[in-house]
This record gives structure tokens, C-alpha cells and sequence, in this order.
């Protein structure tokens, strides 16, 4: 019974073919989209991170109040202390990013190379559960402060490199000049908090080291939960204020789940999209019900001799929903290929905005999820036309029928319903689409403080040996950037140790001289950069007051900074800074500059951030050991870069010249997230107007079709050709006016969840608002005409005869 309905469902789709056609290009679609986005929720959401028991992990912060910073990095005594004293986290380690430059390798000399470093405790990888797949882990003697030169490599790094050399542990590479042992490698994908990291070396660090530059990571003991380890690190954290005010007044210990962390702040993001694509597959699910229901008013007859020969209701709505099945599997088959694609297509769109997206294979939970999201869409729009069996009337429909038949009132009001639904879901997404389309084009318009345009920026950290020296490094970076503007083309050359919008480079806390100090804990932090002279020109940033730095500004000098126009502005709210005088806490000792000029505000990392405190440093003073090179061209900065490099290796050829690109790119990469969420959605709603457009002209066409009688006997008593379409296109507009204030209400209850993901623009943005409902409602109504002008080419002698 069940093969021949199967069988009776296929030959009757395919003998509707056109209804069949846009009935599976809509359930393809939703479909696929609802797997594509399943998929990449599922591996950077839902999948478990690749560790032991990865639910009990937790990554340990500190917080400070005063500076509204909930993330902060850990002073080593206080990661220390809780290693000691926790009795709800059964182990900890510790964490610190950094670049180093290797120089050698065991095949011989490697071309320098810059590498993403982690210095790691040796407990990391036993609390993790992570073995090396060559070699082993390190050993507690190997994380002592001077026994720490060993080394575990990535797996990328082992195959590109080293040509996965099966006998590498044992052999020696060289990090900043100095020989690193290596002890194995990590599997392939390895990462806690920061990916393609390609060495870890052991962390080696003392209790008494001075800053905050850790990171911790924590598994807690069976039986303990998160809320009872943040209650228990928080009376530790009381604890060493009291015993260390001058270090820890106003820091208190921060956790948080691991996988929390890894996600970061693509969750929100992630959740949006996966609520828009659920929109979407419900708008292709009603598209395709209308659709069947439509063709369902041509089958009356049909159904009427099913039931006159004998056929029960239940029988006639079981071969319904077959039908409807068979569409959902040949949507699902479809979409689960186009989802696949999709998602190849995301990780190349997105793969540095989402984590973990190299883990969303196809596997057996994908699968599931595609037959059961199948099954139940079919069941879903496949249930539409048996309704329309409650309001069949056996003799009526056998008479009627064959003279063309009409909806019944149960399934005319299903009809209007679902197109009212078809258009407040489109709606709904599009305004969402709408919402990130401005607020990303509010982010590109933003001023970030200087002229990225004609900028080629490259690192180029010092790898040690002969540039070691703080003389030496200044002497190197003064030579370069004197090569590098006698280059042809070149129309400025300057250097600083992090680019705005890159969210790197370090700070400090700091006070106004001749004030007084702020408690303990209680200082503001600020950014510090180091430049070159020339680095406001070259990167043409504003120098509001004052003068920049110069030739005389060396070591030995009195020191000197500038400031931006954030700091001038809060701390000399009514008085010029300039001859004021900056102590810098963070600084071992603490150093006081003297405020020489005034700078405009520059993005120091996204464009969504307001401005923070910055003081500029002339390198020369106070070196730094890895600079970026800014150099601006008069033409494509990109097609400088080969000299540039060639400047580097005469100067010393153990260099490593590493993240070439052009400042243009850096902008595009801090506004990539907005992009990636903006794209994704507006192909969402571009597809969700096209399923409404689709569904409202062919629901129509029929509607027309099957009113021809009634039509025709309205224009024979005199009815004008004008008011025909009024009539028809009047209840266009009805459903339309209801679907768009539906849509409204709903839009205006869920866009409030998007708040984080716009820039200069509220989520209940009335020119969005009323645009998308404008248009789409136009569209609607357009929709709606275009099938009614075939009422004004209707013979009423001719459609009476066809009644």
C-alpha cells in the first residue's frame, strides 16, 4: 500500500510538472539552507571541543571593575596563588601568546620565518587529555625558569617545514636565536584559544614575574560547578588584596567555560542566522502548500470519485501527504547537496570570523538531521491540501467539478492565511537583512582615523643576534626606513610597533603628573605605541596641537609623548596638555613623558569601538624589538612589496618579513565579520522575497484561473474591466497589509537580538522599517496584477461557456 501510494505520488507530480518544478526549487532551497546553517552551528556551537571531558573546562581571567574590563590578563603571583588554593579547580595551567622568529632547523638553515608562539605549563596537556602524535609532551623539569628551551610543534608546521620527518623529535630549531629542542608533535588542529598556533614551548616562568600576561585554563573537579568555582575564586581574590594591595586592589579572578571562549563573539551571529534560515525554510514550506493547495482546486473532481468509488477520507489524505513527501524527499536529496556547497562556500567567506569551521564535515548527525528536517517538512506543507477534504461536498464537487470546479471556503481561507504567513516571514527577514546591510555600510564609512589608501604595512621582528642590542635595533629600523623611502615611488616611511584596527600591541596604566596618584587597582589603562618619526605623516593622521616627534628625540633625551585627542580631552578637559607630563605605572620603573603634542583618534582595533586612550612613544627612546613598516606608495602598495623584502634580507638575512599586505586589506579584514553576517543574510532574504513574489503570482494565477466563471459573469452584467482587477488585486492588498503589519510586530520583537551586531543604527530603525515594508509590499501588488490582467483580456460569452 505504501509502494503505491509512493508510486501514485511520483507519476502525479510529474504530470504537474510546472507546480512540481517551483514546489522543489522552494523546498530545495530552505532546505539547503537550513542544513548549511545547521552544520556550521553544530560544529562551532554544539559539537564538543576535542578534549577530555570538555564540559569541565573553564578559561581563568581577571577582572577589574574600574576599568570595565571583565577579561583581563593574570599577574603570574596571582596564577600562582590559585594554583595553590583552589579546591574546586583539580588543575590549571597557563597561557601567553607571542611571535618569534625561527632561523634554523634540523635539515640545515631555513629561510627566517616568523611563527605564532605559545608559551605554555607543562599540565597543560595532561589536563586537556591530549597526547603527541610524535614524540612526547613536555616534563615539569622543562617549565623551570632557565630549563625551558624545548619545543612541541604543530602539525602543520612538521609537514611544511620539516617534511613530517618521523625522527624530528630530538633535533633543534633555532626561536629568536636561540636552540629549542623539540620533544614531538601536536595533532593536527591542535588549539586552546588562539588557532594556527605552530610552536609551543614550556612557560618557564617564576611567581615573582613581573605584568599581567597570562592566561589560564582549568578543569574542575568532579561534583564542582562553575557558579560554586567563581564564589570560591572570588574569596581567593578578597584574600590577595588584602595580603598584596599595591598589586591586586580592584582585580578579582574571571571565569569562564572553555567552549565558550572558543566561540567567542560569533555566537549571537550564528543564532541570528540560524533563526533567519528557520524563517526561511518556513516561508518555503508555505510557498510550496499554497502551491499544492492551488493545484489541489483542480484535482476536486479527482477527489470526489476517489471518495464516490469507495475511498475513505483518511485514505485520500494519506496519498495527499505521500505526494507531499516524495516532494520533500527529492527537496531534501537537493538540498542536502546544495547545503554541502554551501558550506564550502561559507568557510571561504568566513573562515577568519568563525572558529572551528573546518569541523562541520558531512557525518552521521548531518544526516539525521537532513532526513528528519526532510521528513517533517514534508509532513508540514504535505498536511495543506488534505485539509481541503473537510470542505469537499461529495455531490456538489462530482457536478461542479467538471465544469472547472471551485476552492471550497476551509480551503480559500488556508490559501489567504498562508500567503499572510509567506509575507511577514519574508518580512521579518528582511529587515533583519536591511539592519545589517546599513550597519555595515555606516562601518565602511566610518573614519578610522587615517588614510589607509596606497599603504603596503609588513612586520619585521627582530630574530636576535646582531640587532639584540636596544642601539642596534634603533640603528636597523633608522636604516630600513631610509632604504625604503629611497625607493622609487615611495611617498613616506614610517614604523610603529601595532596598526590600528589590528587589536594588538600593549598598554599600560598611567596618572597625570603633579596629581594625585589613583588607589591601587584603580588607574586607567591606556594604549601605548611606538613609532618612527614621520608616522603620523606617512599615515596621515592628524597632529592636532603641538609638534611630532624628531631626529633629537633619541635615548638619553628627555622623554616625551603624544597623546591622542581621547586622553587630551578627558584629562585636560579645559586646558591645553601640552608641558603636562604622563607617569606611565606599567612601566618597570615607572616612566614619566612629557606631553609634546596632541593627535586625532585612530581605531585601535574594531571600527564598532569607540576610542581609547593612546600615548605615542618615539622608538628611538624607548625601542621596541619587532616594529610594522609602513610605507605609502604612489601606486599599488602591493607591487612594492618584493623590494621591500629585498631592503630587509641586504640588511641582515636572518630576518623574517612576515604579514605583507596593503592597509586597505587591514581595514577590510576588521569590518570582515559585519560583511560575513550582512552577506549570509541578505542572501537569506533575497531568496525569502523571491519564495514570496513566487508563491503570491502563482496562488493568484490560479485564483484567477479558477474564478474564470465568476469573472466572466461579473464583466456580462456590466462590470467594468478596471473594476475586475481592483477586485482582484484589492485582496492582494488586503492579505498584503495584513502579512506586513504581522511581520512588523514580529520584526520589532526580534531585531532587539541584533543589538550587538549593528554599528549606528538601533535595531528598530524606522527607514529600514518602512523601506522593506514599502517594497515589499509594492512587489506584492505587482505580483498580484500581472495574473489579473488576464481578466481584462476575458470574452464574457467565452467564460461562461468554459463555466
Amino acid at each position: 500500500m505504501v509502494f503505491r501510494d509512493l508510486r501514485n505520488g511520483v507519476l502525479l507530480l510529474c504530470k504537474a510538472r510546472s507546480v512540481s518544478a517551483l514546489a522543489l526549487i522552494a523546498l530545495s532551497l530552505g532546505i539547503g539552507s537550513a542544513i548549511a546553517i545547521f552544520s556550521i552551528v553544530d560544529a562551532v556551537l554544539l559539537k564538543a571541543l576535542p578534549f577530555r571531558n570538555p564540559a569541565r573546562l573553564l578559561v581563568l581571567y581577571e577582572k577589574n571593575p574600574a576599568q570595565k574590563k571583565v577579561k583581563l590578563f593574570v599577574a603570574a603571583a596571582n596564577f600562582f596563588a590559585w594554583q595553590r588554593r583552589s579546591q574546586t579547580i583539580e588543575s590549571m595551567a597557563a597561557i601567553v601568546d607571542m611571535r618569534m622568529t625561527m632561523t634554523g632547523g634540523p635539515n640545515g638553515h631555513l629561510d627566517a620565518e616568523e611563527l605564532a608562539v605559545e608559551r605554555v605549563s607543562a599540565g597543560l596537556f595532561p589536563l586537556l587529555g591530549v597526547q603527541p602524535i610524535v614524540g612526547r609532551a613536555f616534563l615539569a623539569a622543562e617549565d623551570l625558569p632557565g630549563h625551558a628551551n624545548f619545543a612541541l610543534l604543530s602539525a602543520a608546521l612538521w609537514q611544511r617545514r620539516f617534511a613530517s620527518d618521523p625522527a624530528i623529535a630530538g633535533k633543534t630549531i633555532r626561536l629568536r636565536g636561540q636552540s629549542y629542542t623539540v620533544v614531538g608533535v601536536l595533532p593536527r588542529g591542535f588549539a586552546v584559544l588562539t588557532p594556527d598556533v605552530d610552536v609551543f614551548v614550556p612557560l618557564g616562568l617564576a611567581p615573582d614575574a613581573p605584568g599581567r600576561t597570562l592566561v589560564g585554563v582549568g578543569r574542575l573537579k568532579p561534583g564542582e560547578t562553575l557558579e560554586q568555582a567563581r564564589a570560591e575564586m572570588e574569596t581567593i581574590g578578597n584574600a590577595l588584596e588584602a595580603s598584596d594591595p599595591a598589586l591586586d586592589r580592584g582585580w578579582r579572578p574571571s571565569l569562564f567555560p572553555l567552549q565558550d571562549e572558543v566561540v567567542g563573539d560569533v555566537r549571537r551571529p550564528l543564532e541570528v542566522l540560524l533563526a533567519a534560515v528557520g524563517l526561511l525554510l518556513a516561508i518555503a514550506c508555505v510557498n510550496a502548500a499554497n502551491l499544492l493547495l492551488a493545484r489541489g482546486a483542480g484535482r476536486r473532481r479527482e477527489m470526489a470519485l476517489r471518495l464516490a468509488l469507495g475511498a475513505s477520507r483518511g485514505q485520500v489524505a494519506r496519498q495527499l501527504i505521500t505526494e507531499g513527501l516524495v516532494l520533500a524527499l527529492a527537496g531534501g536529496l537537493l538540498g542536502l547537496i546544495l547545503g554541502r556547497v554551501a558550506v564550502v562556500l561559507v568557510a571561504r567567506l568566513g573562515s577568519a570570523q568563525i572558529p572551528r569551521l573546518a569541523d562541520a564535515p558531512v557525518d552521521a548527525r548531518l544526516l539525521l538531521f537532513s532526513l528528519a528536517l526532510t521528513l517533517l517538512t514534508g509532513i508540514l506543507f504535505g498536511s495543506a491540501p488534505a485539509v481541503q477534504l473537510s470542505d469537499f461536498r461529495l455531490q456538489g464537487d462530482l457536478t461542479e467539478g467538471g465544469r472547472g470546479g471551485t476552492m471550497g471556503s476551509a480551503g480559500r481561507a488556508l490559501r489567504n492565511a498562508l500567503i499572510v504567513v509567506e509575507i511577514a516571514l519574508a518580512l521579518v527577514v528582511l529587515i533583519g537583512a536591511g539592519l545589517l546591510a546599513r550597519s555595515f555600510l555606516a562601518l565602511r564609512a566610518a573614519n578610522p582615523g587615517f588614510d589607509p589608501h596606497n599603504v603596503l604595512t609588513f612586520r619585521v621582528p627582530l630574530a636576535g643576534g646582531r640587532n639584540s642590542t636596544r642601539e642596534r635595533a634603533v640603528a636597523f629600523f633608522d636604516q630600513l626606513t631610509a632604504q625604503l623611502a629611497a625607493l622609487p615611488g615611495v611617498a613616506g616611511v614610517a614604523a610603529v610597533n601595532a596598526l590600528p584596527l589590528t587589536g594588538l600591541g600593549g598598554g599600560s596604566t598611567f596618572a597625570i603628573a603633579q596629581r594625585p596618584l589613583p588607589p591601587p587597582g584603580e588607574a586607567p589603562m591606556g594604549l601605548v605605541r611606538f613609532i618612527s618619526p614621520g608616522y603620523f605623516a606617512a599615515m596621515r593622521i592628524p597632529l592636532l596641537s603641538g609638534r611630532a616627534f624628531t631626529s633629537a628625540d633619541i635615548v638619553g633625551s628627555s622623554l616625551v609623548c603624544i597623546v591622542n585627542q581621547t586622553l587630551a580631552r578627558r584629562y585636560w578637559p579645559d586646558s591645553s596638555p601640552l608641558g603636562g607630563s604622563v607617569m606611565l605605572l606599567s612601566f618597570n620603573p615607572a616612566s614619566v613623558c612629557q606631553v609634546a603634542g596632541v593627535a586625532g583618534d585612530v581605531k585601535p582595533d574594531r571600527v564598532q569601538n569607540s576610542d581609547w586612550p593612546t600615548i605615542y612613544l618615539c622608538y628611538r627612546q624607548v625601542p621596541a624589538p619587532t616594529m610594522v613598516l609602513t610605507v605609502r606608495t604612489a601606486g599599488p602598495p602591493l607591487a612594492a612589496a618584493p623590494a621591500a623584502e629585498r631592503a630587509v634580507r641586504q640588511l641582515d638575512p636572518d630576518q623574517a618579513v612576515s604579514d605583507v599586505r596593503s592597509m586597505d586589506d587591514v581595514v577590510s579584514r576588521a569590518v570582515a565579520g559585519s560583511r560575513f553576517d550582512t552577506v549570509l543574510l541578505a542572501i537569506f532574504g533575497l531568496i525569502a522575497f523571491s519564495l514570496a513574489v513566487v508563491g503570491i503570482y502563482g496562488v493568484v494565477s490560479y485564483d484567477v484561473g479558477e474564478r474564470t466563471r465568476e469573472l466572466g459573469i461579473r464583466m456580462a452584467l456590466g462590470a467594468e474591466r478596471g473594476h475586475i482587477v481592483a477586485l482582484v488585486v484589492g485582496q492582494v492588498a488586503r492579505l498584503a497589509a495584513l502579512g506586513i503589519a504581522i511581520g512588523l510586530a514580529g520584526a520589532f520583537a526580534l531585531t532587539r537580538l541584533m543589538t550587538s551586531m549593528l554599528y549606528a543604527v538601533r535595531p528598530r530603525d524606522f527607514f529600514t522599517y518602512a523601506a522593506v515594508s514599502l517594497i515589499l509590499g509594492a512587489v506584492a501588488l505587482a505580483a498580484g496584477y500581472f495574473p489579473s490582467r488576464r481578466a481584462l483580456a476575458l470574452d464574457p460569452v467565452a467564460a461562461l461557456r468554459h463555466s
